[in-house]
């Protein structure tokens, strides 16, 4: 029996909380039947539909998710790209997963190279097929599943936190006036920026920079 895997993140570039990377392994015999639930890319769904849907494809096939934190990403940059980063989170889901066929999105301009780093992460050795293509998420039901169980577990991270806080600082993302503000709540008050902050993001650099001199301003 053929197993199929999709792969596709969640979360890459917010300042707060953590990015996933979403995996779905089904039988190649039920690809007809996930197309069939109307899955597409998860960030064109609404709330609701995409957690249906997800409850729904987890009867189908099996989900995994690998996690990195803030701080791991923040760790992790001080020796690789982000993009370097997503490629070790692709590379755990095959390793776990052990798929016949790989279906990912391709975030950049050559499917083979990108391919081979993948490759050069894993540490499974099965034959397994790769196909990386631009749009993925939107052609293949496979990563269309994986985007979903991504971006699911990424807003009930975001949630979490939210709960944990207090404070509704919706996406997370630098370009949302309530995340920004948040933030520099949350350093007026403590002193520093929440343990979910990606501290080498340019925007929480600023944001303790700015912190910084109004403090000295005060003297």
């Amino acid at each position: 029996m053929t197993k199929v895997l999709g792969i596709d993140e969640a979360g890459r570039g917010p300042v707060v909380g953590s990015m996933f990377i979403g995996g779905f392994l089904v039988d190649e015999k039920d690809l007809e039947e996930l197309e069939d639930l109307g899955v597409k890319d998860s960030k064109k769904l609404s709330d609701k539909k995409r957690e249906r849907l997800r409850e729904e494809i987890e009867d189908l096939g099996e989900v995994f998710l690998k996690e990195f934190t803030a701080s791991d990403i923040d760790d992790l940059r001080e020796v690789m790209s982000l993009n370097e980063i997503e490629l070790k989170g692709f590379a755990d889901l095959v390793d776990r997963a052990r798929p016949d066929k790989v279906f990912m999105d391709l975030p950049e301009p050559n499917a083979e190279r990108f391919i081979g780093k993948v490759k050069d992460l894993m540490n499974y050795t099965g034959d397994i097929a790769f196909v990386a293509e631009h749009g993925a998420d939107d052609t293949f039901p496979v990563v269309s599943a994986a985007s979903i169980a991504a971006k699911s577990a990424r807003e009930s991270h975001v949630d979490e936190l939210k709960k944990k806080y207090g404070y509704d600082f919706k996406s997370g993302y630098p370009h949302d006036e309530p995340t920004i503000n948040f933030l520099k709540n949350h350093i007026d008050e403590y002193g520093e920026l929440p343990e979910e902050t990606r501290l080498s993001w340019s925007t929480a650099e600023r944001i303790l920079k700015e912190s910084q001199q109004n403090s000295l301003g005060d003297f």
